[in-house]
């Protein structure tokens, strides 16, 4: 394999970069300090609140690109350079889709915080790894004061069979995709992964033949087709492990990290 042209390397993050305990293999850093010397850079792609990506990275957090909210919310230096925000009539019209769902609860995705409706307790302990700051209203369909960029939607049965068929015709005019197991999320036609992707390649002028992406779910399809170097994990689903060019060991096995030892090794001979 010829990484010389590696400019860019792009990583999803649950069921990617970390281990399914939600923690981070500390040899990371060592490695991203190798990599920041052979002038790579590193963009983080998540579903994930901003926020809870600064946890993980907070002494690089001014070094690299953060894609938050599976691409509603682009983050650089703590300053919001894109965001994709979702009008309210589009919120009350998936609330009233949602509501009759059995086994069903979501969460409205903000830059400010995620915001929960009273009386779902267990839910917000649940979501808490993702969405450090979030509140509780009353009702969805209030007018809340904030930049509504993501609707994410959980189904403890999973959210492929039971959320994705009664939602599904938004698709002509929205994003919706199944962002995990039990998780979908509906947003504007251009935030997913792979538009976030190539507005950072655009500011930093490196093209889909220099980039790498790392992914496991059907969230990370947008970024693959937006690089050459596409990995999949072990672990990934079959539909992402379909269309990308390479494969790699899962998240539990530090796959992305051995890919990323493969390139410095050859960038430093």
């Amino acid at each position: 394999m010829d990484y010389s042209k590696i400019k860019l390397i792009v990583t999803d993050m649950d069921g990617t970069l970390l281990h399914s305990d939600y923690t981070l293999n500390k040899e990371f850093f060592t490695i991203y300090e190798k990599l920041k010397k052979l002038d790579i850079k590193f963009v983080v792609a998540s579903g994930r609140q901003y926020e809870s990506l600064l946890g993980v990275f907070e002494s690089i957090k001014d070094e690299i690109y953060f894609i938050a909210e599976n691409g509603g919310n682009v983050v650089y230096q703590g300053k919001h350079i894109f965001v994709h925000e979702l009008d309210q009539h589009v919120i009350n019209e998936v609330v009233q889709l949602i509501r009759p769902l059995p086994n069903t609860q979501m969460l409205l995705c903000g830059i400010k915080s995620a915001y929960i409706e009273e009386g779902f307790s267990e839910f917000e302990k649940q979501i808490a790894p993702y969405y450090p700051k979030r509140k509780i209203i009353p009702s969805f369909q209030e007018s809340i004061n904030d930049q509504i960029v993501k609707i994410a939607i959980y189904n403890t049965v999973g959210s492929e069979e039971n959320i994705l068929p009664c939602v599904e015709h938004l698709s002509e005019n929205f994003q919706v995709v199944v962002s995990g197991k039990f998780w979908l999320d509906i947003s504007v036609k251009n935030a997913d992964k792979g538009f976030a992707l190539k507005e950072v390649q655009e500011i930093l002028k490196i093209s889909k033949e220099e980039t790498m992406a790392f992914g496991d779910f059907l969230n990370d399809i947008g970024m693959m087709n937006e690089c050459n170097f596409s990995y999949a994990m072990k672990n990934a689903h079959p539909k992402l492990y379909e269309i990308s060019k390479f494969k790699t060991d899962s998240n539990d096995e530090d796959g992305v990290l051995k890919i990323l030892k493969e390139v410095i090794a050859q960038r430093e001979r």
